[in-house]
């Protein structure tokens, strides 16, 4: 199940760097994980809203003709203010780069190339490597949930350096991919099965 997105600026640069010859084919990976972030993104985004407005409501300035506030009101809107401010920051510093960045290219992607892969995030940073230096392997693994066991397909990339990267299959469209990536990456279509593991246990989503 490959994608008709063209390959980014950025992925034909490093596989122009590396050699790696034309395009042949995408694989979009791990749309359900970029989407649980873009919704954490948008809630940095908005968090210093309410704390800036109580921070406001609590300040001398917020009624006309107020009187000079008590204790009581200094301390909550330099509270408010404070928890704000950090917010605010946080959500400059990485809320609305991140959701600038989904839009641009809203989910990662795998472009295969002639002689090598380039995997792109749009959280920002990328791998690339030849085929013959990484080992894909295809497996499912069962994870506790609400009293069950469920099973949850990923997609392994371990580089020489012992390092790995993970595609997950949790949804539906994200378990699709995995088969065709798996067998195009050098691995096998079908998962190994690898029984009950902790999620700790497992490579964090690429």
């Amino acid at each position: 199940m490959t994608s008709h997105t063209a390959p980014s600026r950025t992925a034909l640069a490093i596989a122009g760097q590396r050699g790696f010859g034309e395009h042949r084919a995408a694989y979009p990976v791990n749309r359900s994980h970029d989407r649980a972030m873009n919704v954490a993104l948008v809630a940095l985004v908005v968090a210093p809203v309410p704390f800036l407005a109580m921070a406001w409501a609590a300040s001398p300035w917020s009624s006309p003709g107020a009187g000079p506030s008590t204790a009581g009101s200094v301390v909550g809107t330099i509270a408010s203010a404070a928890a704000g401010l950090a917010f605010l920051g946080l959500a400059l510093w990485l809320g609305i780069p991140g959701l600038l960045a989904s839009f641009s290219h809203p989910h990662a992607t795998v472009h295969l190339f002639e002689r090598g892969a380039v995997a792109i995030r749009h959280r920002g940073g990328s791998y690339s490597w030849p085929y013959e230096n990484a080992q894909a392997r295809y497996v499912v693994w069962q994870e506790a949930w609400e009293g069950e066991l469920r099973d949850r397909p990923q997609l392994w990339v371990t580089f020489r350096d012992g390092e790995t990267i993970c595609f997950d299959g949790h949804s539906e469209r994200d378990r699709a991919v995995l088969p065709d990536l798996a067998a195009a990456l050098g691995g096998d279509r079908e998962p190994e099965p690898l029984g009950e593991l902790l999620s700790y246990e497992t490579p964090t989503p690429f």
